[in-house]
């Protein structure tokens, strides 16, 4: 575990040096959103993350951004949670779904997270937040995952019809 924290703090000083020395030049992608795929590279290293799926939002409702990834680990599609502001110590939570059926599994390995208000959300069990950010999980080929933060287990959870 050390090897890991040191490494990764290795990752992100070279990251923030790297931002650093760009001067004017446009930048596309905020240093901490790139940290947040470097975090979850180290902790979750045999996961092939997809970069171009990164969002970010205040999903565990405490008032600051978040960063949520998708990625693929064998015959399952993850999704990491980075919480911020971002450090080589931030809390990650992963929630992966298999693709090969079963009640909690996708119908296709291509699916995608986009953002979804909670104030959407209609869950089946009372008590989920109607407040904030939730994630969509979608392959759009069965019923999509709804993934939220569950603030008495202190957690990332999800619901599905």
């Amino acid at each position: 575990m050390r090897k890991q924290t040191i490494l990764l703090t290795l990752v992100l000083c070279t990251c923030a040096a790297c931002a650093g020395g760009r001067g004017s030049e446009p930048r596309t992608e905020p240093a901490e959103s790139r940290m947040a795929v470097d975090v979850l590279r180290v902790r979750e290293p045999g996961t092939e993350w997809d970069g171009k799926s990164l969002l970010h939002s205040d999903l565990d409702l405490d008032g600051g951004e978040d960063y949520a990834l998708a990625g693929v680990h064998g015959d399952r599609f993850v999704v990491g949670i980075v919480h911020g502001p971002v450090s080589a110590d931030s809390p990650v939570w992963t929630l992966d779904f298999p693709w090969d059926g079963g009640e909690d599994a996708l119908c296709s390995k291509d699916a995608k997270i986009t953002l979804e208000p909670l104030e959407e959300n209609e869950g089946p069990k009372p008590g989920h937040p109607r407040e904030g950010m939730g994630i969509n999980l979608s392959d759009e080929q069965c019923d999509a995952f709804h993934i939220y933060w569950n603030p008495q287990e202190k957690t990332f959870a999800y619901w599905r019809l």
